[in-house]
């Protein structure tokens, strides 16, 4: 079967939205590939070969590519993918040029190729991403999640994931009960899991996450601990929490500090990232507004994560 390959070069403020504009158009898989990762991957010792032009990319640019199978409308796939993109400004988040780039591959070239960007990544103190694919020999105290994305979303590389699989590392107590707001694939819900939370509810819009975040779930024997759900924000949420995760955009992080707070125990602790540098006032704004006490703000690349309080 022959598949089209749509890459678009944006800028990482838009990486998730554009993400978001490849599904909405009927993409059957999404990768993501920036300069951060890909020295990542340079520096794993059991990786003996990094295409050189991978060195090359914009340390400011994110490549996103998304794959259409050949009975997909490509035509009307590529207009409503562009139309996509093209509103992203209306929503205060920049693009960037867009430049896109079309090919056709064979399926067999893209099914597994894909794998080589994704690595076992430790982050926090002990927690270590581990795809599925991938052998990895433990050190003492190491804990080992398993995933796979299903050749559609990240594996807990990408910044924003780190920052806040960090924080939950710190503030998760046993017997927690956690929100993870726009799960994707589930990797922080599967920390906050392994970190012996009683509950995890997590809740994502696009119903393939939250087929492949249930499927990860089980592969980690988590399954009857943690229930992910299909729904946009809270909608779908009538738990209060200890702790609430989102690694979302800023502007829906903006959103959700807004209606969180009914959630949320008294002191419990809000973890969010997403935030591209530019936003972060109007989300430190927007939480002060709400009475969120600002307990920790920190950068990795051009990623912030924010930690909140609920108080009164």
């Amino acid at each position: 079967m022959l598949w089209k390959e749509v890459q678009i070069t944006t800028t990482l403020e838009a990486e998730e939205a554009v993400v978001n504009a490849f599904y909405e158009s009927g993409a059957q898989g999404v990768v993501i590939q920036t300069l951060h990762e890909v020295l990542l991957i340079q520096q794993d010792p059991k990786v003996n070969f990094v295409d050189e032009s991978l060195l090359e990319i914009d340390p400011d640019a994110s490549i996103v590519t998304g794959y259409f199978s050949e009975v997909t409308n490509t035509d009307e796939a590529l207009y409503l993918l562009i139309t996509r993109v093209k509103a992203l400004p209306t929503f205060g988040i920049n693009p960037g040029d867009c430049e896109m780039m079309i090919t056709e591959i064979e399926e067999d070239d893209w099914a597994n190729s894909w794998k080589k960007f994704y690595k076992p990544t430790k982050m926090g103190k002990s927690m270590v991403i581990k795809p599925t694919w991938e052998d990895y020999e433990p050190a003492e105290g190491d804990v080992v999640i398993n995933i796979d994305p299903g050749m559609a979303f990240g594996t807990g590389t990408h910044e924003t994931t780190q920052l806040c699989a960090i924080k939950l590392e710190e503030y998760i107590k046993p017997g927690d009960v956690v929100l993870d707001i726009g799960c994707g694939t589930g990797v922080l819900s599967l920390i906050a899991g392994k970190l012996k939370a009683k509950k995890v509810v997590a809740v994502d819009f696009d119903t393939l996450a939250v087929k492949i975040a249930r499927e990860n779930a089980e592969l980690n024997d988590l399954g009857s601990m943690i229930e992910i759900r299909e729904g946009n924000l809270l909608d779908v949420i009538d738990e209060v929490a200890d702790v609430i995760v989102a690694n979302i955009l800023a502007e829906a992080i903006v959103e959700l500090s807004g209606i969180i707070k009914p959630y949320l125990k008294e002191n419990g602790i809000f973890i969010s990232s997403g935030i591209i540098i530019e936003k972060l006032t109007d989300v430190l704004i927007a939480l002060k507004n709400e009475g969120f006490k600002i307990l920790y703000v920190q950068q990795m690349g051009e990623w912030v994560g924010v930690v909140a309080q609920k108080r009164g």
